[in-house]
C-alpha cells in the first residue's frame, strides 16, 4: 500500500478521539492525537511570515508559495524520521484543523471571532492526495458536553461552536473527490458498529478492518481511558435516549444539522 495521509475532524466533543484510537488498532494505520502541525505551519505562513522583523518584504511572497509547495514531503518526513512512523496510512486526528477561527482564539464570544480560516485547505495543498474523515455528533450532545467541560458559557453557544466547525468542514467536502472524503454520524460507530466498521475499511482500502471491529466491540464492556486533551472519554460511548437541549436550540445549528440529519422532533 503506498503512503496515504488521513486526518479525522470534527467538532469538538464529536467522537474524533475514539475514532483516532479505533483505527490505530489496525497494523496499516497509525495517527498521531493533535499533533496540531498544520496549525503551527498556517501560523508561520500566513502571520509570522507577514512580519517585517522576521522576514524582508521582498522575500515573503515566494517564501509563502515556496512554503506551500514543499510542506508535504516536510511533513510526512517528520512522520517517518522523527516520529518513526512506517504505517503507510499516517496523519493526525484534531478537530481544530477544522476550526474557521483556528489562529484567532476563543475567548469571548463565538459571533465576534474574528475568521482565519481553518487548516484543512492548506492540508489539502499540500497534501493533495490526503483524505478526510469527519465525525460528527448531534450538536445538542456537543454544547451539553462543551457546557460540562466548561469550553462554552451556555448550550446556546456551544451549539454556535458546533456550526463554525460543520459548516467549515461540509463546504471543504463539498470540493473534494468521493474518494478523498468520509462524513460518519458518531451514533452509528457505537450503534451499527460492524456496517461502518466495513464502510471505513472500503474508503481506506483496507482488505481486513477486523481489528478495529473487534476492539470496537470490546469497549462496550470496558471502555479505554485516554490521556489529554479528553480523559472523560467513556460517556461518548453512551448515546443519550433524550437529546440535550430544546429544539430552540438545535435551530441555532443551522442547516448543517439538517442535512446531517438532527432533524427537531
Amino acid at each position: 500500500m503506498q503512503s496515504s495521509p488521513l486526518f479525522i475532524v470534527g467538532a469538538p466533543r464529536s467522537g474524533t478521539t475514539f475514532l483516532c484510537s479505533l483505527l490505530n488498532t489496525h497494523p496499516l494505520i497509525e495517527l498521531t492525537n493533535e499533533c496540531r502541525i498544520f496549525v503551527l505551519l498556517k501560523h508561520l505562513l500566513e502571520v509570522e511570515s507577514q512580519r517585517p522583523d522576521l522576514l524582508g518584504a521582498m522575500h515573503r511572497e515566494r517564501f509563502e508559495a515556496f512554503g506551500r509547495r514543499t510542506l508535504g514531503a516536510w511533513v510526512e518526513r517528520y512522520y517517518r524520521e522523527a516520529l518513526e512512523i512506517a504505517a503507510p496510512i499516517w496523519g493526525d486526528k484534531h478537530p481544530a484543523y477544522g476550526d474557521p477561527t483556528v489562529l484567532s482564539g476563543r475567548t469571548g464570544s463565538v459571533e465576534r471571532m474574528p475568521h482565519s480560516g481553518s487548516c484543512l485547505l492548506l492540508i489539502r495543498e499540500a497534501l493533495p492526495h490526503a483524505r478526510f474523515i469527519h465525525i460528527h455528533r448531534d450538536p445538542r450532545d456537543v454544547a451539553h458536553s462543551l457546557l460540562h467541560k466548561r469550553w462554552a458559557a451556555s448550550l446556546e453557544d456551544g451549539v454556535r461552536v458546533w456550526s463554525q466547525y460543520v459548516d467549515e468542514i461540509m463546504g471543504f467536502f463539498a470540493d473534494l473527490p468521493p474518494a478523498q472524503k468520509l462524513t460518519l454520524p458518531y451514533r452509528h460507530l457505537v450503534e451499527d458498529g460492524s456496517a461502518t466498521v466495513a464502510t471505513i475499511g472500503d474508503f481506506l482500502g483496507l482488505a481486513d478492518a477486523s481489528p478495529i471491529s473487534e476492539f470496537l466491540a470490546t469497549q462496550r464492556h470496558a471502555p479505554t481511558p485516554f490521556s489529554d486533551p479528553v480523559t472523560d472519554i467513556a460517556d461518548l460511548y453512551l448515546v443519550p435516549a433524550a437529546r440535550a437541549g430544546s429544539d430552540a436550540v438545535l435551530d441555532l445549528a443551522g442547516e448543517a444539522a439538517a442535512m446531517l440529519g438532527y432533524a427537531a422532533a
